[in-house]
């Protein structure tokens, strides 16, 4: 249904297995509507197209399409993930939640042609999974068990149905990224294509809304809250979406020797946390200083180092017994990209800036983001 960024993993998820080197992995979400699914099929579906039939039946069925229907979704989400590797994209693993599944891509496909069969390919193998299942359903008609039949014909009726809403021309689904890889190759822009689709995405997202409303208002409750909260879903993800690419063009449009400050404030590792605390955090309001002894770099600290330290203990301690040493961990080049130097700061959001053993400056998330909105109210996106 949906191809995700990096950060939008489930870091909670349960790791399946691996398919041409892609980790498949299932969100705790996924086990509401898996269970959803297989209740409503065993408990009213099946029962009520084959009234004769035992209980054992409806259940043994409502699972098997259930876990088809996921396994439908498998394909569809692989298909997208195999043709972008084919493209040279990295795509380290597919995660199956409540509103579908989703594909982590590293980055976004290089150009128009390579998103347009990226994402053209989930709903083109949902189509021919419906195909499968429709010809599956005419070959267990004439059986002495026609339950099979009914499920074939219900997943070849879902796929249909998964590929047709998918379809939709409104980011971030398929068909949005059919419509924004159009614009994209039109305008020269993915920026402005993205807008476009994310805009048209968040009107598609309303109207589901509206719609789902409307049917609580009809006495459809649980059909009617899914409508709305898929809508609040995909108004969510196509404002993301959008922000997601206009943030790291504009972080992929400078370097880190661009922002760096270059006059900064140092600390010794002989200096004692009380002065620490007291001369350099509360004074200057910063949450971490570089490390020099005399004029050589040995180290960062901050706030995050002090914290928990009793205020007794503060004066028999020295900054160089609670600083992180001087390693590759807390150093970046200047010649760096600062969507790579924001993946790589840590909790205290701040690197120093070396090159050849030379400290050039400090680098801090504080400034990385001030630096963007100010981009961002420029207007250059």
């Amino acid at each position: 249904m949906d191809r995700a960024k990096k950060d939008r993993a489930a870091p909670g998820g349960i790791k399946l297995l691996r398919i041409a080197g892609i980790q498949i992995s299932i969100d705790f979400s996924w086990f509401i509507i898996f269970f959803l699914l297989l209740w409503s099929l065993s408990a009213g579906y099946f029962p009520r197209a084959f009234p004769r039939e035992s209980a054992t039946v409806y259940w043994a069925a409502g699972f098997a399409a259930t876990i088809l229907f996921f396994a439908s979704v498998l394909i569809h989400e692989l298909s997208h993930s195999l043709v972008a590797i084919r493209h040279g994209l990295s795509i380290p693993s597919i995660t199956l939640f409540i509103f579908g599944g989703v594909s982590q891509l590293s980055e976004e496909a290089k150009d128009p042609g390579s998103e347009l069969k990226i994402a053209i390919a989930g709903p083109m193998s949902s189509i021919v999974l419906a195909g499968v299942f429709y010809a599956l359903q005419a070959l267990a008609s004439g059986s002495s068990y026609p339950i099979i039949g009914a499920v074939m014909g219900y997943l070849a009726v879902i796929n249909g149905a998964l590929a047709v809403f998918n379809l939709i021309p409104g980011f971030p689904l398929d068909g949005g990224r059919v419509l924004r890889a159009i614009y994209w190759k039109k305008k020269g822009s993915l920026p402005k294509a993205t807008r476009l689709a994310s805009d048209i995405g968040k009107i598609v997202a309303v109207i589901l809304i509206i719609f789902g409303g409307l049917q609580v208002l009809g006495g459809a409750l649980i059909s009617g809250l899914w409508f709305v909260f898929i809508g609040i879903f995909l108004r969510s993800v196509a404002q993301s979406g959008y922000q997601e690419v206009v943030l790291k063009r504009l972080l992929n449009s400078a370097l880190v020797r661009d922002i760096m400050v270059r006059d900064v404030v140092k600390v010794s590792p002989q200096m004692g946390l009380d002065k620490l605390a007291r001369d350099y955090f509360l004074h200057y309001g910063y949450k971490g200083f570089p490390v020099f002894d005399d004029e050589t770099p040995v180290g960062l600290v901050s706030l995050a180092d002090i914290r928990g330290i009793p205020e007794a203990m503060l004066p028999v301690r020295t900054v160089g017994e609670v600083m992180k040493p001087l390693n590759e961990e807390i150093i970046v080049a200047p010649d760096t990209p600062l969507s790579d130097a924001l993946a790589r700061m840590r909790q205290d959001g701040r690197l120093l800036v070396m090159a050849q053993g030379h400290f050039l400056g400090l680098i801090t998330k504080t400034g990385l983001m001030r630096f963007l909105e100010i981009k961002k109210l420029l207007g250059e996106d």
